[in-house]
This record gives structure tokens, sequence and C-alpha cells, in this order.
């Protein structure tokens, strides 16, 4: 497994608020970083692809670079930025015009040119023409390539980058779709405080997320490239996800906004569980949302040499009561680890990835028909309730994957039973070897096409297109996993496609 190292990489470096990532968003044309009032809301390094004049190239934001505070986390975004400052090709040294020259700026640029990097220096918040004066005062750096530009308002910033992006010229063109391939996405999703960034570092061999004792350290989505046995990943850190009585700011609600926005975008979810505290209310609510969105969910049980007292059983014991906590999703795979010990996280990826190799497995419809004709043998279909008729399933197809979607066309879809529903659900999972992911299934009552002038059926044109049922959804969100009796057995009758009800 390697790192991957981005190439052409331009570096936003400065002190705290004084529009880093607004200039970040602004740059690559998407609000991926946090944008607020509050200092210090960038802590952990995000990075994001930009073109300009034809050029593609990478760009890195940074926390606000204060080096005399001796707050554990404020050191580790000293860290950061320094870390930055050494893999990047060019830095954009960004500064408040409004507030002036500060000592932390003269500080950071004797560390640039010790670094021996090619900066320039961003004079930011000058909105109008006036403010341009402002850049003098800055000119005491003894730096030539100082810029007035004003991030919100997109004032100045094609000249920063002429100039950002100057080093490039020499090189090879690079157009965007070259820099990164379709990877495998997968998402570190939990409650604040469960370790998510220590596994995160822990995967990716260095210091990539800051880590702290306090709840609510990570604030925005850290995503990192990875290569493992030739297959591109990317493994996204997000916030903590809590119940909105409990969120204390704004700022707070818009992580946890992107971190279940980046839950959506993903491929497969990693749900962490603190094994001190087993699966809580919290825990259970983060698991609901992957699973309503059907995802492929990984359970990872952190902080397992914290558990004392352990003997033979205490894992049996501990998956037991997990599947009871969170029955909705008891196929998903559970591994416990440390990523303090570093305890079985090596074995994270190789079980995503197989979710991910589940989830993308596409089944002919031949066989898909076939499984069901077994299932209707196996188990009758129920009796529509006060109709005395037997429900007719026609034929079944696969649409989509990553969940795998099946549509399922039968008579009278609204009358079918919930617990038959899960009941040809869990067939469907065990006949293509969908045992650890969660599937979809529509049930779908057939549209007739309209009769011509000589009673025969029209035949449509073109393809028929599937939407997916939310009542389905619903049902199953209602009853996921209760006891239901079976059905008793009874014989069976295939229809045709053209026999009627």
């Amino acid at each position: 497994m390697t790192l991957r190292t981005y190439t052409r990489l331009v570096a936003l470096v400065g002190r705290p608020n004084v529009g880093k990532s607004s200039l970040f968003n602004r740059i690559i044309r998407e609000r991926k970083s946090l944008v607020h009032d509050e200092p210090g809301v960038t802590r952990d390094r995000i990075f994001g692809r930009a073109e300009h004049n034809g050029e593609a190239f990478y760009l890195c934001d940074t926390g606000g670079f204060e080096p005399t505070s001796k707050d554990n986390i404020k050191i580790q975004l000293v860290e950061q930025a320094e870390m930055a400052i050494e893999e990047a090709e060019t830095v954009i040294f960004v500064v408040d015009g409004r507030e002036g020259l500060h000592p932390v700026d003269s500080d950071l640029i004797r560390r640039l040119r010790k670094s021996e990097k090619n900066f320039v220096v961003c004079v930011n918040k000058c909105d109008l023409p006036k403010d341009d004066i402002l850049i003098e005062e800055f000119r005491k750096l003894g730096v030539p390539n100082v810029y007035p530009v004003s991030a919100e308002h997109n004032r100045g910033v094609s000249d920063l980058l002429d100039a950002a992006t100057e080093i490039f010229a020499t090189a090879p063109k690079t157009k965007a779709e070259d820099l990164e391939n379709p990877p495998v996405k997968l998402a570190i999703i939990g409650r604040p405080n469960v370790g998510k960034s220590s596994i995160l570092n822990r995967l990716v061999g260095e210091a990539r997320s800051i880590v702290d004792n306090k709840p609510g350290t990570t604030r925005d989505s850290v995503d990192v490239a990875l290569k493992y046995h030739g297959r591109e990943l990317k493994i996204i850190d997000t916030a903590g996800i809590r119940r909105k009585s409990r969120m204390v700011d704004k700022l707070e609600k818009f992580s946890a906004f992107r971190s279940v926005s980046c839950l959506e975008d993903c491929d497969v979810a990693v749900l962490v569980i603190n094994a001190e505290d087993g699966a809580t209310d919290g825990d259970a609510r983060v698991a609901g949302y992957a699973f309503e969105l059907r995802k492929p969910i990984l359970i990872v049980v952190n902080k397992w040499d914290l558990v004392k007292d352990k003997t033979s059983k205490t894992v049996k014991e501990f998956t037991e009561k997990l599947h009871l906590d969170l029955r909705y999703i008891r196929y998903a795979p559970i591994v416990f680890v440390s990523a303090l010990e570093n305890l079985r996280v090596s074995r994270l990826i190789p079980m995503c990835l197989e979710l991910y190799d589940q989830g993308s497995k596409r089944n002919p419809t031949s066989q898909v028909n076939n499984t069901l004709r077994d299932i209707l043998l196996k188990h009758t279909p129920p009796l529509v309730k006060n109709k005395s008729k037997r429900i007719k399933f026609l034929y079944a197809t696969q649409v989509g994957s990553l969940p795998p979607r099946f549509v399922i066309f039968c008579s009278h879809p609204k009358d079918l039973h919930f617990s038959y529903k899960r009941f040809v659900e869990n067939e469907f999972r065990e006949a293509f070897q969908y045992k650890d992911i969660p599937i979809s299934i529509i049930f779908r009552e057939r549209t007739r096409s309209p009769l011509d002038d000589n009673g025969e059926r029209i035949k449509s044109k073109g393809t028929a297109r599937f939407q997916r049922d939310r009542n389905y959804d619903d049902d199953i969100r209602s009853m996921v996993f209760d006891d239901s009796k079976a059905l008793d057995g009874a014989d069976i009758e295939f229809f045709d496609d053209d026999s009627e009800d």
C-alpha cells in the first residue's frame, strides 16, 4: 500500500482567519473547505483539483499557523502546515490586508525562505481597487511578488494563479482528467471521539489527520488517496455525527452535514464504534443513515485494547450484543481493532474491497429469473387479502449495482406482505453471494401497453425506465429483522407475460 504523492501541488499557508479556505474554494470552484468567521475552523490538510489556463494542478488548504501556541491541536496545525510546504512545488502565502503585517507573518516568511520553495504573497480582503494600497505594507517582507486579492469577490485571483503556476510552464501540460482515475471511496463514519482519525493515520502511515482527546477535533472531511495492490482508493475521514439537540453551534451542524454528504458519495462506509461504550443510540443513528442509503457497511470496533478482563467468549458476546443493538445491519461484517496499538487495522482495506466487489457484481437476467423461480417453489406467494387471489410473479431483472438493485414485476405489489418481501430479499442475498451487503428489491406492477384497433397489444418502443420504490424502503425500515411466522407451502402456478389477473 502506497500513499499517493500529489504532483503539481500548490499549498495555501497563513495565519488563522485570513481567508485561506475562501480562496481554496474559489480556486477549485466548489465548497469543499468549511468557511466561518471563527478563527481556526480548518485543522487538517484539505486537497482539491483545480485548473488555470489549461494547466491542471492540486491545491492544498491548511489550518491557521500559530507557532507560539502551546495547545496540542495548534501545535499539530503547525506540523500540518510544514508538511504541506515540504510537499508543495509552490506556496501561496495568504495574509490579511485589513489587519496589516503581523509578527507571525514575518516568522512564516523566514520558514518559507529556509525551505527554498517557490512562493508568492497573497494580500487577501482587498475588495475594492482603493484597497490595493494595502499591499505596500507587506513589501517590507522583501518579497517582489505581492498580489492584492479578494477571495470573496473573485478579484485578482487570476493574476495570483498566473504567478503561482508559472513554475509548471516548463513541464508537460496535464489535463484535469489525467490527474485522477475514479477511485474506490471509503468513508470513515461514527460518533465524535471514537478514533476515526487515528484509524485513518494508521492506514496511511503518517499523521494525516489531527488527533486529540477532545470530541469534535475533525471538522472538515479529510480525504487521502492511496494505491493498494494496483487499485486506486480514496479514504475519507469525516467529522463526528451526533443528534441535533447536542450540537453546540452552526459549525458543528455544517460538519455533520458534510459528513452525511460524504456518506452519500462513498462506495463503502466504515462505521467506527468505541469498544468501551458498545453500540450506543448515536451509533445506531449513524448506522441508520448508511442503511437508508443502502451502503455496504464494515463495523469497526475500535479501542479493543481498553476492554478489560477479556476471555475466549468476549468477542462472541460482544458480537451478539452488537447484532441485537444494530439488528437491521446484522449482515455487516465486524472487525475488532486498536488504532493505538495498530491491532488488526491492516485488515480494514481488504475487507472494504471485498464489500465493494460484492456490491459491484452484475447478474444476468436469466439467472435472476431462475433464482426467482426457485424461491417461489420453495415458498408460495401469499394470497391477496379480501380478493382470494394469489400474487403472480412474472419476471425479475437487476437494474443497478452498489447497491445491487432488482426489480420484480408482480401483480398487486402493494398487497404483498413485508415478511414475504424480506424472505425474497434474504433468498436473493444468499443466492447471489451478497452475504455482507444490503440489496434493494423493488416490487412493481407490470404496466400493460394499450390495445390497438384490432385488439392487439401495442409494443412499446425504447428502453424501460425503472424508478426507486420509496414505499418499499419505508416498509424495510419499519420491519427490519422482526420475527414473523413462516408462510405455509402450497402449489405454485407460473404465469407467462400475457396472462390476465
